[in-house]
């Protein structure tokens, strides 16, 4: 199995590099560990290396070159990550139905809520993974909710959404100093981070006081026009919460993603992608990436092409940036970190982890 997609079985010991032992017999039984591990093989630890030249057989039956050279493949989420040349603390939000964000990261610090991987292709560097079910849905749902409301507005039309979103002030608080946090959470279907049944949770939050109430009333919590911008800083919320101990300081500025690559249907919409900057930062800005509609093709294809192109020792990154055109494949959509805005929202991280508790409690699986 490659390096990678080995770590999907929940028997690989990624900050040693093996198989772990204890899971092995676990799994196989006292006396079947050595035939398991048989079965499980070989893992290189070069992503790129050969296993030498393509059998005789592909070459007769199907004319395959016999000089052909066979590279370990890897699952669609890491070919995903190599779909462009990601740098340590790179981060792609993939905004369709679901929601997956995808980062490179050289810190390995693992946790229930998120999946980590070795890198498919760059040793030393890690693969983290977050998976959300509710993405594109929930904000559909607000959106034909506030169109609903608005006798001029086209169904399907994400304007009024958007025009809603940017112009409600940051967590909703027209004075900081004074105005409590809006916070919420909001699963149409049954979500996996965090693991709870469908539900939708609105509260406010006093960060002097780190005090959270549910919000009661259309004063505290105006429905639905709140919700534009509620469900997209809950989002993003939701990322950053779980990615903030992965990521460097960039420079001069705190420790947030160096850039950040959207793509999928709602990397298209101007206010997600302004949310997303104010949000998760992003030292270098908010990018859109347009390579195509299978990145995890593409990025397998790359994979392919290094392992049998590359030079002596060179790095994947520095083989696909050699290739990589900068202006046709990525478009910068807007800035990413904003200084005052970038801090509020690290402030209200502790009351959306207080939110998140509250949804476990009461609709957790």
């Amino acid at each position: 199995m490659d390096i990678s997609d080995v770590c999907g079985a929940n028997l690989w010991d990624i900050k040693n590099g093996r198989w772990q032992e204890d899971l092995l017999a676990l799994t196989g039984g006292d006396d079947g560990v050595e035939d398991l591990r048989t079965k499980l093989g070989f893992v290189p630890k070069d992503g790129g290396g050969s296993f030498g030249s393509i059998s005789s057989y592909f070459v007769k039956r199907f004319n395959f070159p016999a000089s052909c050279a066979i590279i370990p493949f890897t699952g669609d989420n890491p070919s995903t990550l190599l779909a462009l040349p990601l740098r340590d603390s790179d981060a792609i939000v993939s905004l369709g139905t679901s929601t997956t964000f995808l980062m490179s990261t050289s810190h390995l610090r693992p946790d229930p809520s998120y999946h980590f991987m070795n890198h498919p292709a760059t040793a030393g560097l890690y693969m983290f993974m977050l998976c959300y079910k509710n993405g594109g849905l929930a904000r559909e749902h607000i959106r034909d909710a506030i169109n609903k409301a608005s006798p001029d507005a086209k169904p399907e039309s994400w304007d009024l959404f958007n025009e809603t979103a940017t112009k409600t002030s940051v967590l909703g608080q027209q004075d900081p100093q004074k105005d409590p946090m809006r916070l919420g959470l909001y699963f149409p279907l049954p979500e996996i981070v965090p693991n709870v049944k469908d539900g939708t949770w609105r509260y406010l939050y006093d960060n002097a006081k780190d005090s959270l109430t549910e919000a009661q009333g259309n004063d505290a919590w105006p429905i639905p026009d709140a919700d534009a911008r509620a469900i997209l800083e809950s989002q993003f919320l939701s990322l950053r919460l779980r990615s903030q101990n992965l990521v460097e300081k960039q420079g001069d500025l705190p420790a947030q993603p160096r850039r950040i690559y959207m793509v999928g249907g709602g990397a298209v919409n101007p206010a997600i992608a302004e949310l997303a900057g104010q949000v998760l930062g992003g030292a270098d800005g908010v990018f859109k990436l347009d390579i195509g509609s299978n990145a995890c093709a593409l990025g397998a294809a790359y994979k392919a092409a290094w392992g049998v192109e590359r030079k002596s020792g060179e790095r994947f990154e520095d083989f696909l940036e050699q290739r990589w055109n900068e202006e046709k494949f990525v478009k910068k959509i807007c800035e990413g970190y904003r200084k005052g805005v970038w801090e509020r929202y690290g402030e209200a991280l502790k009351g959306f982890a207080k939110v998140e508790a509250k949804a476990i409690e009461e609709r957790g699986h």
